[in-house]
């Protein structure tokens, strides 16, 4: 095959799927884009790992955007569990946690509606670094804080805010500069890699938090947090810089939002894999802010069980990547997206039936593997559907609406902390379950788009 025919195959691909999603097929010019946009053949097949799971991270710039990642998305989550562990700590407060979580939630809202717009005009790569600079200039605050014992949880609250302001802006312009790394046929690949990162994240970040903890305190655990951020920014480096889609430096913000949101709004594709994805991370994700609960007050396990329930969670999700990456493009995806849902509610429900009624630590722990299995495997496909359905002069701010889930999850968590003051952690748990296999039941049956979406 002729890299004529590859690139004619590609703009055939891209013209079926725009009219899928009931809007205009691309222009002559937007055609030459997508031609501009798309890496050799040569580049895309060379060979980095005899293993096709990882073919992607033989693209060396895709490879330092995916370890600069790691690390940043590494002290992401052990900050995660180290902040929630501090808050109930200092406050024994299940909604004081749910506040603290929470407080990420008003910004991140805000400045997530910005993000897609920001990606879609600036150097992709220096939005990357300047949100891995802020978390880390963060984290070393609180750790001096803590060294200094002047750290209280309004300390807290107020990195949430600030962390809440940064992660919106940044997960656009992350997510967007994948395909531009890779080509439409390593993208699925790369989103998998991706999230198969996270899961590792998931699997060590915890466990090592936990340990750092135990061993030298909180802020020995906030100072490691900190310079994970700053290597990671180096590593960022050396991506080739990604500059901004063509036209958008000749309108408003406001305008390039406003256009972002009509294109949303008459692609049905899109706007039903966003709500989707919205319904699932308002009701799967809290379960991760509220486990300090279940660690202290249910399964009596202590900092260290807690990193060992995370890392379950980030063993399922391991696995769960894993899968996506190795099979490549499945077959039905939308169908197995919406499904999944269904199954992970019902998984969700199982783990507050053991908490209530038979609270065995490693039964606990056993379940919240098979969620972090689906939750990996959900946002993996969730993520690639929308990237590959998404024109690439509005790629970033879909992607913008998209990371509207990092506001929405710690937004979900208050009620979910409300809840579990008043009638239990195990019930609010089991009460989230049956919501989310409920909707996502609706979706399988009402949306004949989201079953047929392959």
């Amino acid at each position: 095959m002729t890299t004529t025919d590859a690139h004619r195959i590609q703009i055939l691909g891209y013209t079926v799927l725009m009219q899928d999603g009931d809007v205009p097929n691309p222009s002559p010019t937007e055609h030459a884009s997508l031609l501009r946009d798309l890496p050799s053949p040569a580049k895309t097949n060379a060979s980095f790992s005899p293993f096709q799971t990882f073919r992607s991270l033989s693209i060396p710039s895709y490879r330092y955007l995916w370890f600069g990642s790691l690390l940043q998305m590494g002290a992401m989550q052990m900050q995660m569990m180290t902040r929630g562990y501090f808050v109930y700590e200092l406050t024994r407060s299940a909604s004081m946690l749910g506040y603290v979580m929470a407080g990420a939630a008003g910004p991140g809202l805000l400045f997530g509606l910005f993000g897609g717009v920001i990606a879609d005009r600036l150097d992709k790569r220096r939005i990357i670094q300047a949100a891995q600079l802020v978390s880390g200039a963060l984290a070393l605050f609180i750790a001096v804080s803590i060294t200094t014992g002047t750290v209280t949880w309004q300390h807290l609250l107020f990195a949430s805010v600030i962390h809440g302001s940064v992660m919106p802006l940044m997960m656009p312009a992350r997510q967007a500069i994948v395909p531009r790394l890779v080509g439409r046929d390593l993208l699925t690949n790369a989103i998998a890699l991706n999230s198969m990162g996270m899961s590792v994240n998931s699997l060590v970040a915890p466990a090592l938090a936990g340990l750092v903890i135990s061993g030298v305190g909180i802020g020995g655990a906030y100072y490691l947090i900190s310079g994970m951020n700053i290597a990671a920014i180096f590593l960022t480096a050396l991506v080739p810089a990604s500059g901004p889609v063509a036209g958008m430096q000749h309108k408003s913000v406001f305008r390039d939002l406003a256009d972002g949101l009509a294109y949303v709004k008459h692609n049905r594709t899109i706007l039903v894999l966003l709500l989707l994805s919205f319904s699932t991370m308002i009701l799967a994700m809290p379960i991760r802010f509220i486990l300090p609960i279940f660690a202290k007050d249910i399964f009596l396990v202590g900092p260290r069980g807690l990193g060992f329930m995370m890392s379950a969670m980030g063993i399922g999700s391991l696995v769960g990547a894993l899968v996506i990456a190795s099979a490549g493009k499945l077959a039905s995806r939308g169908l197995v997206l919406s499904i999944g849902g269904v199954f992970s509610g019902a998984v969700l429900l199982a783990f507050a039936i053991v908490s209530q009624f038979a609270p065995v630590f490693w039964a606990g722990t056993a379940i919240l593997t098979v969620v972090g299995f689906m939750q990996a495997g959900r946002m993996t496909l969730n993520n690639s559907l929308l990237i590959e359905s998404s024109d690439e002069k509005f790629r970033g701010r879909v992607m913008g609406l998209f990371a509207l889930n990092m506001a929405l999850m710690p937004a979900s968590v208050l009620p979910i902390t409300i809840a579990s003051e008043f009638i239990g952690a195990p019930t609010a748990v089991g009460i989230v379950g049956i919501a989310l296999a409920l909707i996502s039941g609706i979706f399988v049956i009402s949306s004949g788009r989201l079953r047929r979406l392959q």
